[in-house]
Formats: structure tokens, sequence, C-alpha cells
């Protein structure tokens, strides 16, 4: 069925037993209400979750499905959108400035694949600690915390060949790539598999869409620190984010699930 909205931001918030997913969800959503103009935002949760009435008010759209192995829901997100044009989020994320003028260069592509990440002094990082996988398979340098697709029929045959790398992993760990230390498939790996396998434009020649990722090595730290034990934080009463003294920019995946907090949740509130 065609979108009906232009444009917005969708995020999959599938809850379990010790992360509840959705209130990161509901805190992204709130943050991209407070810095972009074209704030729609959209939830994908599992099917029977409980959501507040704040929650409500805050989500343009709750799609409800059954629930699904991990990562595989995004591989439907060309059939779950209710937008011509998204931004596909990961929900433990901040949009702490406006992403408003990305989307009239992202859209000159069908899919666009976030491909560099930053540290949290805005610089591109060029650790490969985490991508050795990546580089030994000869993937695109896919990150699945921020993704630009049209409603097209390219960026359809890349979420269909998503879900078909995801549902045929183990031939594609057993019998195509080597050093498989994935016994089950990422959505980051799945994207970087599937973009390779495929001759259409995945990728900008910008350096957006990106984000500021806070895994340890990334920003020259150990690789299993946590970030608030290297660096001070702190949100100002504009909503401004600072890490280590430097406001940040981009939309910041802080990857601790614990840093969203009802605290910090009434901070965005209000």
């Amino acid at each position: 069925m065609q979108p009906k909205d232009g444009q917005g931001f969708l995020t999959f918030a599938h809850n379990t037993e010790s992360v509840d997913y959705v209130n990161m969800a509901y805190m992204l959503a709130l943050s991209v209400k407070r810095s972009c103009n074209i704030n729609n935002f959209s939830v994908v949760i599992t099917q029977g979750t409980k959501l507040s009435d704040a929650q409500r008010d805050v989500f343009d759209h709750v799609i409800e499905i059954p629930e699904t192995p991990p990562f595989y829901s995004e591989c439907l997100a060309w059939e779950l959108t209710p937008y011509k044009e998204t931004f596909k989020l990961e929900c433990d994320m901040l949009v702490p400035r406006s992403i408003d003028h990305w989307w009239d260069a992202c859209r000159t592509s069908d899919v666009a694949l976030t491909t560099c990440v930053r540290n949290y002094k805005g610089e591109i990082s060029d650790s490969r600690f985490y991508r050795r996988y990546f580089d030994a398979n000869d993937l695109v340098d896919a990150y699945n915390g921020c993704v630009y697709f049209r409603y097209s029929q390219h960026s359809k045959t890349f979420f269909d060949t998503a879900r078909s790398v995801y549902q045929n992993w183990d031939i594609y760990r057993d019998r195509v790539l080597v050093g498989s230390n994935y016994p089950s498939v990422d959505t980051d790996v799945c994207f970087g598999v599937t973009a390779a396998l495929l001759d259409i434009p995945c990728s900008l020649p910008l350096d957006y869409p990106t984000f500021t990722h806070m895994k340890g090595a990334i920003n020259g730290w150990k690789s299993h620190m946590d970030w608030r034990d290297a660096v001070q934080w702190h949100i100002d009463n504009e909503h401004n984010l600072f890490v280590g003294g430097v406001a940040q920019q981009y939309p910041f995946h802080y990857y601790q699930k614990d840093f969203c907090t009802p605290e910090l949740i009434a901070h965005y509130e209000f």
C-alpha cells in the first residue's frame, strides 16, 4: 500500500524482560519533535505492548506486529513505514540538532546507509575494531543506526534482499563469508551483506547520513568501556547535549541503555 505521509522517522522498539525500548523510542521522539521541523515519528512495537497516554500522544503512528526474532523486523521497514521518505533510527538515540537539511541530499538516492560514524568530538572515526568482519569479507560498511530510504522499487529490492539474507544467514555464514563470528546476524551485518550483493547505490558521496557512536573503541577508549566513565555529560535547559564539553551536532547513539532514565525523559517532556 502506498504510504500516505511525505517524510518521517521510524524506529523499532521491541521490549524485552530487561530493557524498555519503548521508553527509549519515546525519548528519541521527544528529541526529534524539539530539534526538527520535519518531525513525524512512527514506532514499531510488538503486539500487546502497553503504551502510556503520553507516548501515544507523541508517536504519530504506532505500528504493531507479531513478535519476531531479534533484528528481523528491521528488514520489514519498507513494508511498515507510513512515509514516502523515511529516516530509520535506532531507538537508543537522541537527535540534538536539526537534520532537516539532510532530506534534500538523501533523496538523490533510493537508499542511503550510514557508512561513517563519529566520535563524541564530531570527528569521523577511523577505528576498525568492531569492523574486522566487514573488512575480511569486503562488506559495505553499513551502520544501521541511521538509514534513509525512499518508497521506490530499488529500496523495496534492498529490504527484500535483506530479509533473504536474514532468513538464509546459515548459508552466508557457513558457505560464503569467512571468519564466522556471527552465529546469528545483526542488522549492521545484514545490511552490509545486502548492499554488497546489490548493484544499486546505497550510500552518498557525502559525510551524512551519519551519527555519533558512543561505543568505546570508536572514541579511543577500551572497547567495552561505558562512555560515562570516561567523560562528563549534561543537557541544558535548551536541550543542548554536551559530552566532554563538546556540543553534540549529530544524532547521538548513546548505546548504554540505562542512559534513558525517567528523569532524562522528564527533562525532554518540558
